[in-house]
């Protein structure tokens, strides 16, 4: 999940695109990249070596654990955009109801967060 958790943490205001820009920063691309070998390795080879200090199988993950670890990691992906759309509703609500009441706010279109 943490590799997951890099790219939905590369923006912080609601942004829609996730993977904006990969393409421009080789240096993230290398990190993610890197911190992927090193869990694979930490689980699948060094596993007989600290299994007792991890408390992990001996054998490492099977194909089956390796699947629902992915799952669990992608779902963060989907949740991050599920709150974002949570976000913007709110925003949106607030701002209109500022609109409707008469409270002398400006009253300008909403063009969403930018």
């Amino acid at each position: 999940m943490q590799v997951f958790n890099e790219y939905n943490a590369r923006f912080l205001r609601g942004e829609w695109r996730i993977w904006r820009g990969l393409s421009k920063n080789p240096l993230f691309a290398a990190i993610s990249i890197g911190t992927m070998v090193f869990q694979v390795t930490m689980v699948q080879i060094a596993a007989p070596v600290l299994t007792h200090a991890l408390k992990i199988h001996p054998k490492g993950l099977s194909a089956k654990q390796w699947a629902i670890c992915l799952g669990f990691g992608m779902a963060t992906l989907v949740v991050q955009q599920i709150l974002n759309n949570g976000r913007r509703l709110i925003v949106f609500l607030v701002h209109r109801g500022k609109q409707e009441d008469g409270s002398g706010v400006e009253k300008r279109p909403w063009t969403g967060p930018k």
